[in-house]
């Protein structure tokens, strides 16, 4: 049988309240915030009000046995249909008891519902491989780009009836941090800022958001799009003082040269450039995607698919190198903007 894979944290959510309930759940990935979102999901269906101190039970692996887990585990529910016990940062347990909360999974209480919770799975692990098996596992990643926080906020204000039109969103995803607490944070102020009406402008967001990210990564594709030396060297050296790391950087200018790939695949199927703009590239902001047109006549095929082969060097050196992020980019930039072949 095929290995059960991950689920996405926004495709389980949208599933959820249709599927049935499953004996345990492991919830995992460096997103605390989206972990927390997905256990409060998991949590408001399967807890019963007024049986929360009987039948739902949080426990921390720093702290807590797989002896004391299993003991939770296997009583029965109080007055709750199902007894919820949340194991919180199972990868911090230790091996033996890891292999025992395992085991467990491989024939849980039908009336217990079990919930693991981990910053990442080593598969490579028996008592992962053995839990991977039988789990439904659900992936909290960290945003790679501002459209994954758009992403996020067209389903936030969709749930909170606000009204933001695309300006103002494209606003606001550019002028924080990749990071989707932050982006809550920054999202709650607004409404408490805008005293609930309902809506929120540009105006709004430019007073209590604050200045847009310039010098940032989305400036950085801009200026190597133009192939321009200077100013994208310029840039780098402000991400680099403002500690943006390398292996985010060289994501993003992945991400950056896939679409510009994807425009030169599209223009040798004698597609016309409105057609490109318009069908075929979403992830970009509508009023910059005549800009990824300009900048695709910049590189060629042949050019791009070379650069692919640096992007994966700089990032196989970030990784495993004991060099500086500044080091790395900046060669990595400067053969970005001087290979040959436009058009």
């Amino acid at each position: 049988m095929p290995k059960p894979q991950s689920i996405p944290h926004f495709e389980f959510l949208k599933k959820f309240s249709d599927q049935k309930p499953q004996s345990v759940y492991y919830v995992f990935g460096p997103e605390n915030y989206l972990k927390d979102i997905v256990l409060t999901e998991i949590s408001n269906r399967f807890k019963m009000p007024g049986s929360e101190d009987f039948d739902f039970i949080i426990l921390h692996a720093d702290s807590s046995s797989a002896a004391k887990a299993l003991e939770q585990m296997e009583m029965m529910p109080f007055m709750a249909t199902y007894r919820l016990v949340v194991l919180k940062n199972f990868d911090t347990m230790k091996t033996s008891d890891k292999i025992l909360i395992a085991e467990y999974v491989q024939n849980p209480v039908p009336s217990t519902i079990l919930v693991l919770t981990a910053d990442k799975i080593d598969e490579r692990t028996k008592a992962n491989k053995m839990i991977s098996d039988k789990a439904v596992k659900i992936i909290c990643r960290s945003p790679y780009s501002s459209f994954d926080v758009l992403k996020w906020l067209n389903v936030e204000t969709r749930k909170r009836k606000i009204i933001m039109d695309n300006d103002s969103k494209e606003l606001f995803t550019r002028s924080i941090e990749l990071d989707y607490q932050l982006a809550a944070n920054e999202l709650e102020k607004l409404i408490i800022y805008t005293k609930g009406k309902g809506s929120i402008t540009i105006e709004d967001i430019k007073e209590t958001v604050g200045k847009s990210r310039t010098n940032k990564v989305f400036d950085l594709q801009n200026e190597i799009g133009k192939r321009n030396l200077k100013s994208s060297l310029t840039i780098l050296e402000n991400m680099i003082s403002n500690n943006e790391s390398a292996v985010f950087v060289i994501i993003m200018l992945s991400t950056f040269f896939r679409t510009l790939w994807r425009v030169k695949a599209l223009q040798k199927k004698n597609l016309s450039n409105s057609e490109i703009e318009n069908r075929y590239l979403h992830e970009v902001f509508f009023k910059y995607r005549k800009d990824y047109i300009t900048f695709a006549k910049n590189y060629s095929k042949k050019a791009i698919r070379e650069l692919f082969s640096l992007l994966l060097q700089a990032d196989i050196d970030a990784k495993s190198l004991n060099l500086k992020d500044e080091i790395i980019l900046e060669i990595l930039i400067y053969n970005i903007c001087k290979i040959k072949g436009g058009i």
